[in-house]
Order: C-alpha cells, then sequence, then structure tokens
C-alpha cells in the first residue's frame, strides 16, 4: 500500500463546502449498521442535517467540543482529513469529511446558534470557524484507506490522553494565569464539575506533599486516591474540606488517611502495610465512616475487616444488586452486544442458569 502521506495534500477550505460522513462508523454505536446512505445523496440537506443532529448525542461529547472551540478558537493542530466529492451532473463540488466530523460538527453547531441569535461570534471568530485548513486524500488513494485507516490510526492506536494528574495541572495553571473556572475548564474539554474535583484534587495532594511526616511519599501515583475522597461528599465532609482554604481542616483525620494509602510510619517510626490497596477501595470508607465499629477495625486491622464487620452489620439488600445487573443488561448498545466473546456468553448463560435455579427453589419451598 502507498505510504498514507504521500496521498494527503494541504488545502484551505470552506466550512460550507465540508459534508458531514452520514456513513461515519461513530454511528454505529446508535444501531444504524443497515440502511447506508448511498454517496450520491451526501449532500442533501436533509442528510447533513441528520448526520449532525446524531453527532449532537450526548456520547459524542460534541457539546464540551463546541465550548472549547468557542473559548480558544478552532486550532489546526491535528488538521480535518477530507475526500472530495462531486454531485452526478459535476456541477457541484463537495469535501466529505473523513477524519474531524466531530470537529466540523463543533463548528456547524456554533454557526447555528450565532444565526439563532442566541451566540454572538466575532468576525474574527467566524473567520477562523468558516475557513479551515485540510488535508484532501488523492482521489486514487484506496477507499478503504479514507474511511478506515486514516479514522483509525487516530481513535484505535490513537493520541494518548493526559491522565487526571496532567489535567488537573493543566486547570491550575489556567486559572492561576487568569481565566476563570468555567473558562478553564472549556479550554481542555471539560465540564466544569470534573475540572472543579481535579482542582481540589490537586490542592489535597498538595496538602499530603507539605506534610512533614508525609511528604515525601506525596506522589503523583497517589492523586487517584484523593480524586476519589473528593468524589464522595460525605469524605469531603468527614475529612474537612474547605474550599477556601483549598485544604482539610481536619489534620488527624487526613493525616490518618495518609497512612492508609501509604502504609507507614506507625507510632514506633516502622513502616506498616497499606491498608487502601487500590484507589476505587477508597469508596468503601464512605460507609465505614458511618459506622464506629467497622470504622475501629479498619484503624486495627484492615479494609477487608473493616468491609466485612459493616456487612454483619448491615447485611445487603440483594434487590439493589439485581435491579444493578438489570439496568447495565438494558443498557448495552447493539454494536455492544455484537461484540460479545464466548466468555462473555458463558458468563450470561450461568448467570440464567443461576436465575432459574432461584426461580425453581422459590417454588419448591412455596409449595412445600
Amino acid at each position: 500500500m502507498q505510504e498514507i502521506a504521500s496521498l494527503l495534500t494541504p488545502s484551505k477550505l470552506k466550512l460550507q463546502d465540508l459534508l458531514l460522513d452520514p456513513n461515519n462508523p461513530r454511528f454505529l454505536d446508535l444501531g444504524a449498521q443497515s440502511g447506508r446512505t448511498p454517496d450520491s445523496r451526501f449532500n442533501e440537506p436533509g442528510v447533513q442535517r441528520k448526520a449532525l443532529e446524531q453527532l449532537k448525542e450526548t456520547r459524542f461529547d460534541v457539546a464540551s467540543l463546541r465550548d472549547t472551540i468557542k473559548t480558544i478558537g478552532f486550532l489546526p493542530i491535528d488538521r480535518i482529513v477530507v475526500r472530495r466529492w462531486q454531485s452526478a451532473d459535476g456541477r457541484t463540488t463537495k469535501y466529505v469529511v473523513l477524519e474531524g466530523n466531530r470537529r466540523v460538527a463543533a463548528l456547524n453547531w456554533l454557526l447555528e446558534l450565532h444565526e439563532a441569535g442566541t451566540e454572538q461570534l466575532t468576525p474574527e471568530q467566524l473567520e477562523n470557524f468558516t475557513n479551515l485548513d485540510v488535508l484532501v486524500i488523492s482521489d486514487q488513494a484506496d477507499p478503504r484507506v479514507g474511511q478506515w485507516i486514516v479514522p483509525g490510526l487516530r481513535h484505535v492506536s490513537g493520541i494518548k490522553e493526559w491522565g487526571a494528574y496532567q489535567q488537573a495541572i493543566a486547570i491550575k495553571t489556567l486559572r492561576e494565569s487568569g481565566m476563570s473556572p468555567q473558562e478553564a475548564a472549556q479550554s481542555i474539554g471539560l465540564s466544569m464539575r470534573s475540572a472543579n474535583k481535579l482542582w481540589r484534587s490537586f490542592w489535597a495532594l498538595e496538602q499530603m506533599r507539605n506534610d512533614e511526616e508525609y511528604g515525601e511519599m506525596a506522589q503523583e501515583n497517589l492523586f487517584s486516591y484523593f480524586d476519589e475522597l473528593i468524589k464522595q461528599p460525605s469524605l469531603r465532609a468527614w475529612f474537612g474540606w474547605n474550599d477556601n482554604e483549598r485544604k482539610f481542616d481536619q489534620p488527624e483525620k487526613i493525616r490518618e488517611f495518609y497512612g492508609w494509602i501509604t502504609g507507614g510510619p506507625d507510632e514506633e517510626g516502622e513502616g506498616t502495610e497499606r491498608k487502601i490497596e487500590r484507589a476505587i477501595d477508597v469508596r468503601d470508607l464512605a460507609k465505614i465512616i458511618t459506622e464506629p465499629r467497622a470504622l475501629a477495625i479498619l484503624r486495627r486491622s484492615s479494609l477487608e475487616d473493616a468491609n466485612a464487620t459493616f456487612k454483619s452489620i448491615h447485611p445487603d439488600d440483594w434487590r439493589a444488586y439485581v435491579a444493578n445487573v438489570d439496568s447495565m443488561l438494558a443498557a448495552l448498545s447493539p454494536d455492544s452486544l455484537r461484540r460479545l466473546s464466548p466468555e462473555d456468553m458463558g458468563s450470561l448463560v450461568a448467570l440464567q442458569d443461576r436465575v432459574q435455579q432461584v426461580l425453581r427453589d422459590r417454588e419448591r419451598l412455596a409449595g412445600a
């Protein structure tokens, strides 16, 4: 196969000349595998309108991309890739988007809002949003290159996303540069809620860094522990999180937490084993702190024993688990169902057998 780079030519195109791909592979997640739109109809207003509305679905997160573009402008760092499209009579030439459908949808959405009067775009913004640097793929390229290989390079092998800690540093830097919390969040495509959580988690880890005893243990890999802690309102309250001071106001409790996630030192200065091995296990603290006996067990033993103590005092309601399984199965998309492996199918069959056995046992006991 010819090198892909040699098939791409830089060009400057108008937004109005770009066509969203109505057969975008993303739409398979919507269960839209049948009824592919013929290439000859791509330019029809109804076809383009439907493609835009599909991309506005929450799962594609175009709204946050739209807000980011509005805040910082459209940056041609990662250029849109298109192929040439001609009408059957040869009179109309447009360009179908192969890579960048979300960005083109976000730009069209912004123009829609501007034309409706709900957004006020400046002449500079309109110029930035409607005159785009793109890469045009050669007419001689294998169609598979445009439809699957070019998008696949981005979305499968893809650009590695920043981790939560890197995002938190970005939010901190942008806010300290003078941006408002909302501007900082939109600049890197985050919701205000997510950005505020990262902001608090960053300062929570910084507080540990400044601790005389635990500071040297406060490494980046502990960020996710504070991220989990900050997520839980009950834990924020129990440890005394203060938004104004950007720190916890319960020093004894938070230092105890440091010990649980690092494993030391004890009263004799010796290192101890970590009580909370994984960040996700911080979630268990939300219930343990409500039960003094379970909390006492955590302090002198382990998280596992504390959880066992809590469960013995507060037996689980099996109905909640059944409802959770039911909602998860109901949410499986057609694409997810098609991708089920033999092991996945085996798990579902085992679950089915278990449910049937429970129903048979119930029927037998009811008739006894």
